[in-house]
């Protein structure tokens, strides 16, 4: 576990070596839907859970925003010396790791994520087993079967309040403009992602380039994993050629 910041430690998992990658979750996910990412990476891979998530802290009034898990986030680098990471994120965790990003460039060499979409209210009704069984069997691709018994987890491993946060409630413009290199997994059928998310995309992200994944819902780690890898390698290559030059 971490060192406490604003009342929560994170549970995570480390592993490899060499420059370091981060991973973070989606509201409706933990830190296992990395598993077939982290094994797959050339590098020194941390994956968190959040805030109220997985095997970290809960606090019933404790900050549970984006703007308080990318706190966590930034302590929990600083704590393992990580240096600067490249992030990979999607969903909430993609909110987080832009945030930590924009907020905190000089811990951050390179941005891997999805569109943060805004959870729609209808779809938070019940219980949190009902929330993440409609949740993976909705906005996952038609032909993804999600296990029964990780769907029984994750109903079990979450801080309601989690589960209903909207995944991009961090504000685009002013000091939120993310410089860092940036790479957006567009997971083409994610039924949350709005086109407008991409509009003056250019203006929220100085350097940016968008690759549109086909046949791919919302929980891209885990329906596509090879994408995430090939984009995270990639982002590592370019952290390494501007170290040498």
């Amino acid at each position: 576990m971490s060192r406490p910041v604003g009342g929560f430690r994170l549970a995570y998992d480390r592993s490899g070596d060499g420059p370091a990658v981060m991973l973070l979750h989606g509201g409706h996910g933990d830190r296992t839907d990395w598993a077939d990412v982290a094994v797959q990476l050339d590098a020194t891979v941390v994956v968190p859970d959040l805030r109220g998530a997985g095997e970290s802290d809960r606090w019933p009034h404790g900050d549970i925003s984006v703007s308080g898990q990318a706190a966590s986030v930034v302590g929990l680098i600083d704590e393992l010396r990580l240096g600067r990471v490249v992030l990979g994120g999607y969903g909430v965790g993609a909110a987080v790791a832009r945030l930590v990003a924009a907020r905190h460039p000089r811990h951050v060499a390179g941005l891997v994520m999805t569109p943060p979409p805004r959870v729609p209210a209808r779809t938070v009704a019940g219980t949190a087993h009902d929330i993440v069984r409609r949740s993976w069997t909705s906005w996952s691709a038609p032909r993804f079967v999600p296990d029964r018994a990780r769907l029984e987890h994750l109903a079990l491993q979450h801080d309601r309040r989690l589960l209903e946060m909207s995944g991009d409630a961090v504000p685009p413009q002013g000091p939120e403009v993310v410089t860092v290199p940036t790479t957006v997994l567009w997971p083409q059928l994610d039924p949350l992602i709005p086109d407008a998310w991409f509009d003056r995309l250019a203006e929220r992200f100085r350097r940016v380039r968008v690759r549109g994944l086909p046949g791919v819902g919302h929980f891209v780690p885990v329906e596509a994993p090879m994408a995430f890898v090939d984009a995270l390698h990639a982002a590592l290559s370019e952290r390494k050629d501007r170290h040498e030059s």
